[in-house]
């Protein structure tokens, strides 16, 4: 780490040319790749079907359960001697013929409940799943019983669904929502299997903890930032000027030192979190809310502003306005997935509190990716021209997104900026920068090419103002 730190250090200092520092540098670049190296050993979880077993999903909620069976649908057609095709529309068009037998054996081949009742189950249309391993069909339900004060830790439940007909296939629980549990969004990892000869057991969901649920909120909001393009997008606007000062009449230079970079960076980082925060809270405890439709455009329109700003600044060296003003918006569109999470009233503040810290945690992560890299071209003169470049792509992504949310046009932007943010992708994309920007920093260097920088303090009284950072 030292060595990385050098390195930027060795970049904000005019003229390191002797060889102490020149190997210092190259010992910086060999540490960035370390480190990046290290990242890249992080995966991408699996899905959890195999296209072989049936699914039992469980989503606990404080006085409530719901869930859904998932069949292949290959074998649901086997079982009730149906002919349900593989694609999409064709099972679809199968199922809905023929739903409510299906969900009739549904519901005769599961069964939950305490040691004394059966719960009733309310089964409730379907959806289709086309995946890599085959076709799945889901049958959502919701258990008709009021838990209050609490839903019990510990019931029965009884599965044999394709079982029965085909002793060879088996089945698995996979508990998708318990907060007391801290457990979110789970796809893959299985609480339970049915076999031929396991078709009854006990769910045991230990005794809930706030500290966990917690965890597992902070783990959402990090994962939002991980998947959300736009999120990742807009950070990045405001990340790209963050490196240089804007002084009249010249326009954007370098700025002076690592340190000062980094104070403004600060400053824009906490701008978007106090934003953010405030409407966040406001959306996620139903004080305020706002319709999707309007904040998702709002959201597409404010990377593009961004980015135009980087090119006719108004706000120069104020960017923490920008990620003030447009912060406000993007918390309410992480209220809105806040939401969509159906977590209970009782566990809503300290989830809005956990989501959070999530978010600043995963904004911290790109902007500890991208930093180094920016701050070492700001000398170099290929710089201004990248920036200018990268800002008139975020232009055209925004737009497209504009249009895409507002008028419900897909124009295809997702489909070429998704596969690229697609965590863990945008580790290799940073280690390519962070390299890249290396040897151009180091090429230029050398050459004595780097762009001289002026100190704060050398400016006129009225380009002070212009100049704080």
């Amino acid at each position: 780490m030292e060595d990385i730190v050098g390195l930027l250090n060795a970049a904000s200092v005019a003229g390191a040319g002797s060889a102490s520092s020149r190997i210092r540098v190259r010992r910086g670049v060999s540490a960035l790749a370390a480190v990046l190296v290290v990242l890249f050993s992080l995966a991408l979880p699996a899905s959890a079907h195999s296209g072989e077993e049936s699914y039992v999903y469980l989503s606990i909620f404080d006085t409530s359960i719901e869930g859904r069976v998932e069949f292949p649908v290959t074998d649901l057609g086997d079982v009730l001697g149906l002919d349900i095709p593989q694609d999409e529309a064709g099972a679809s068009t199968a199922i809905s013929a023929s739903l409510t037998a299906i969900q009739q054996y549904a519901e005769d081949h599961l069964s939950l409940g305490d040691a004394t009742t059966d719960w009733n189950l309310e089964f409730e249309g379907f959806e289709i799943l086309e995946i890599s391993n085959g076709t799945y069909a889901l049958f959502p339900f919701v258990v008709d019983r009021d838990f209050a004060p609490s839903v019990p830790r510990e019931f029965n439940i009884s599965y044999d669904g394709m079982i029965e007909s085909k002793p060879e296939r088996s089945a698995l629980l996979v508990i998708e929502t318990d907060f007391g549990s801290g457990t979110f969004q789970n796809e893959a990892d299985a609480l339970l299997r049915f076999a031929s000869d396991q078709t009854e057991q006990v769910v045991d969901l230990d005794d809930p903890s706030l500290f966990k649920g917690f965890v597992a909120v902070v783990g959402l909001g990090v994962e939002h930032i991980q998947i959300g393009s736009d999120h990742i997008l807009f950070v990045v606007a405001l990340l790209l000027p963050a490196v240089l000062i804007f002084r009249l009449p010249n326009g954007w230079e370098p700025a002076t030192r690592f340190g000062s970079s980094l104070w403004r960076v600060a400053k824009i980082a906490t701008s978007f979190t106090i934003a953010h925060t405030i409407t966040l809270t406001l959306g996620g405890l139903g004080i305020i809310e706002i319709p999707s439709s309007i904040v998702e455009p709002i959201i597409a329109l404010s990377i593009g502003l961004a980015a135009l700003h980087n090119l006719r600044p108004v706000f120069f060296n104020k960017e923490w306005l920008v990620a003030f003003g447009f912060g406000l918006f993007h918390g309410f569109g992480f209220a809105s997935l806040l939401s969509g999470l159906g977590l209970d009233r009782s566990n809503r503040v300290i989830s809005l509190f956990g989501f959070n810290l999530g978010i600043e945690l995963g904004q911290i992560a790109i902007i500890l990716l991208l930093f180094p890299a920016l701050f070492l071209l700001r000398r170099t003169r290929t710089y201004l021209p990248m920036m200018k470049a990268g800002s008139i792509a975020l232009m055209a992504i925004a737009a497209g997104w504009f249009v895409d949310r507002t008028f419900g046009l897909d124009i295809g932007v997702d489909r070429i900026v998704t596969p690229v943010l697609l965590w863990p992708r945008p580790l290799w994309v940073a280690a390519g920068i962070t390299l890249i920007a290396s040897l151009v920093y180091l090429f230029e260097r050398d050459r004595d090419r780097l762009i001289p920088v002026e100190p704060v303090a050398s400016t006129t009284d009225s380009n002070r103002e212009q100049a704080k950072v």
